[in-house]
C-alpha cells in the first residue's frame, strides 16, 4: 500500500512539473486533455485505478465509467452524469467530478447534480447505500458560507468531500495552476479518502 501511495503521489507531482509555465491555449489543452495530454480528468482516472488495484479489488468486480444514468421516460427524465462513476459489484459506490477550477456557479450546479443523483429513482436505485461524492480540483474559489447554505438548500453535505491540489487560488501571483507546486497534504487526503471509502468493498 505504501509503495502504491508513493506511486499515486509521484503521478500528481509529475503532472504538476510538466504543467509549469504553460499559458493560454497550451495550459487549457494540458488541463482538459487534447489527445496528446493526459488532462486533469485522466489524472484522476489513473489515481482511481491505482487505488483500486492497491486494495486488491478484482478487476472483474469494478468499472470506472462516465455513462449517463438514463430514466425510463426520455421525455421527462433528464440523463445524469459526472466525470467518474466507480462501480463495484454492480452498484455505483463513488462519484467524482474533476475540474481544473471550481467557482461559485459551478459548485452550485454540481450540488444540484448530487441532489439529482440522490433523489431521482432511476439514478438512486443504481447507487450503493454508502455512495460518496467528491469534487477534485486544482483550485477552488468558494466561501464556507456557500457550502453551508447549499447544505441547507440542496442537502447531502455529509455525502460530499472536496479536494484542492494546488496550494493557492486561481492566478495567484499571476502564475498558472502548477507554478507554485503541489498541495501534497491535499493529495494525501484525497488518496486516504479513496482508500477509506473503497476499503469497505474489498
Amino acid at each position: 500500500m505504501k509503495s502504491n501511495m508513493k506511486k499515486a503521489t509521484q503521478l500528481v507531482e509529475e503532472y504538476y512539473r510538466e504543467g509549469l509555465g504553460l499559458r493560454g491555449k497550451k495550459l487549457k489543452n494540458y488541463t482538459s486533455g487534447d489527445g496528446d495530454n493526459l488532462g486533469f480528468e485522466g489524472l484522476v482516472d489513473h489515481l482511481l485505478s491505482i487505488r483500486l488495484k492497491a486494495l486488491n479489488i478484482d478487476g472483474e468486480r469494478y468499472e470506472i465509467s462516465q455513462d449517463y444514468f438514463v430514466g425510463p421516460n426520455k421525455e421527462a427524465d433528464d440523463p445524469q452524469r459526472m466525470d467518474h462513476h466507480v462501480w463495484i459489484d454492480g452498484k455505483c459506490v463513488l462519484v467524482i467530478e474533476s475540474r481544473a477550477w471550481i467557482d461559485k456557479p459551478f459548485y452550485t450546479m454540481k450540488r444540484a447534480v448530487v441532489r439529482n443523483f440522490m433523489e431521482l429513482d432511476y439514478v438512486r436505485n443504481r447507487l450503493h447505500d454508502d455512495v460518496m461524492f467528491a469534487l477534485v480540483t486544482l483550485a477552488i474559489d468558494i466561501k464556507p458560507r456557500l457550502v453551508s447554505t447549499l447544505d441547507r438548500t440542496m442537502g447531502y453535505g455529509d455525502k460530499i468531500e472536496q479536494f484542492k491540489f494546488s496550494p493557492y487560488r486561481r492566478n495567484y501571483k499571476k502564475g498558472n495552476w502548477f507554478d507554485h507546486g503541489v498541495n501534497r497534504a491535499a493529495v494525501t487526503k484525497f488518496i486516504n479518502f479513496l482508500d477509506d471509502h473503497l476499503a469497505q468493498f474489498v
